[in-house]
Order: C-alpha cells, then sequence, then structure tokens
C-alpha cells in the first residue's frame, strides 16, 4: 500500500512521531535538494505555492516528489505535478499533496492565529467575563457569517457543553475553521449567534477588515491552518525572508 508523508523519520527532528502534515514555509530547510526546487519554482510565473512530499510503499526506497499550484501550470517543468487555483486537482495530487510539507509559497507567511474561545480557562471551567463585549445587529449578522463561512480544516462531531446555560447541555460544535489567516472552533460563532457574545478582539477586528468578502483560503491557507493546528511548524526556525 502507497502512502505519503510530509517528512521522513529523523532523530534531529520528529523522530518517528512525523507529523500528518508540515508547514514549512519561511523556515530554514537544510536539505538542499527542496531548497534547489525552492529556487527554480519561485521563479516561474504564477506560481502560488510549492508543496514536497515522499511516497512510501513496502520494500521499496521512499520516493520524493513535487507538487506546485500555479496560475500557469503549463510552465512548470515534468515530472513536477502541477495544477491551477480554483482547477481540477487529481485524487492522487490532491492526497499527496495534503500529506505533503509546504516548502514555499509566493505570498507573504505571517503564523496562523489561533482564535481563544473564552475569557479564562482554568481548574473551575471556561468562562466569559461578565464584561465580555456583545454584538447586536447587523453587526453580530456579519461576524457570525463571516466565521460560519470559514473553510472546514478538521470537522468532529463531538459536542461540548455550553459553559453560559449548563442545562443546555452537550450542545456547542468543535469542528476547525480558518480564512488562512486565522483559526477558530465553531464553537466561537455558537456563542455570537446564541448569546451576543463577541469573538476574541483581533479577530472580530480582523473580521471588520474584511468588509464584505468571505472567507477564501485556498490550498494553502487550509494547508497552514490544519499545520498550525497539529503545531508541525515550530519544528524549524523561521528565515528573516522567504
Amino acid at each position: 500500500m502507497i502512502t505519503f508523508v510530509p517528512a521522513l523519520p529523523d532523530e534531529r527532528t520528529f523522530g518517528t512521531a512525523v507529523p500528518p502534515l508540515l508547514d514549512l514555509a519561511g523556515r530554514e530547510l537544510g536539505d538542499e535538494t527542496d531548497v534547489a526546487a525552492i529556487e527554480a519554482i519561485r521563479v516561474l510565473p504564477g506560481a502560488v505555492a510549492l508543496w514536497r512530499v515522499w511516497r512510501v510503499a513496502p520494500g521499496q526506497e521512499p520516493v520524493r516528489s513535487y507538487i506546485v499550484e500555479s496560475a500557469q501550470p503549463a510552465t512548470v517543468p515534468a515530472p513536477i505535478a502541477a495544477y491551477a487555483p480554483g482547477g481540477t486537482v487529481p485524487d492522487v495530487v490532491r492526497a499527496a499533496r495534503n500529506a505533503g510539507a509546504l516548502l514555499w509559497m509566493a505570498a507573504a507567511a505571517p503564523p496562523i492565529r489561533v482564535a481563544p474561545v473564552f475569557d479564562s480557562v482554568d481548574s473551575l471551567g471556561a468562562r466569559f467575563d461578565a464584561d465580555h463585549a456583545r454584538l447586536t445587529a447587523a453587526d453580530l449578522e456579519h461576524v457570525a457569517a463571516y466565521l460560519e463561512a470559514g473553510a472546514p480544516v478538521l470537522a468532529t462531531a463531538s459536542r461540548l457543553p455550553d459553559v453560559v446555560e449548563p442545562q443546555r447541555g452537550a450542545v456547542v460544535p468543535m469542528s476547525y475553521r480558518t480564512d488562512g489567516h486565522w483559526l477558530w472552533t465553531e464553537s466561537v460563532a455558537y456563542y455570537l449567534r446564541t448569546y451576543g457574545l463577541a469573538p476574541a478582539p483581533d479577530l472580530l477586528a480582523h473580521v471588520r477588515a474584511q468588509g464584505a468578502a468571505l472567507p477564501a483560503p485556498g490550498a494553502v491557507g487550509e494547508h497552514r491552518a490544519l499545520a498550525a493546528l497539529f503545531q508541525s511548524a515550530a519544528v524549524v526556525p523561521a528565515r528573516d525572508d522567504r
């Protein structure tokens, strides 16, 4: 059975606990082959992002492959797999990309921010402050619609108890969504819709700054958000430049 992994076991990094995917964009890479691939792809017109993935099969040596998202995929040299943003991606290429390591992206790569839900969490549980900001009317609808339109990156059927009205039971959704800049759980929108409780101030400011636009993170943003969820970007230091 062939599987795809973002990296091979290495005592200097993960040991045998290789994460399911990696975000290494803007990170210092020690692999000369990867560095050469980045330098070759970044100068191509229309290049958006580059992933590396290892194909692993029983009884065979691992095979390194690269995948490129490009507005001009025809300019990407074989045997690198390439596709256009929003275009059809073959299933095997999608599977490889989603299990790969993002090495480079044309856009800036600031860290994905993870939104807190509550004002405090301690041994007594989670809670909102009495003076927690609340939204109403059109403002509430705009912010909630944005949060609910985030791309789902990790779905779960699990639900947690409502901390405001515990008698409601386990009704709070916990799946993760992203816009490529922030990562939040659906509980943020739940507490906003149900009680008017505003998202964290920085996330709220970010949503308002988007105006009428809805989240459109694309493959790169979704990959980075999921990698942030698994804390995989912290395995190597960030570079000062891309």
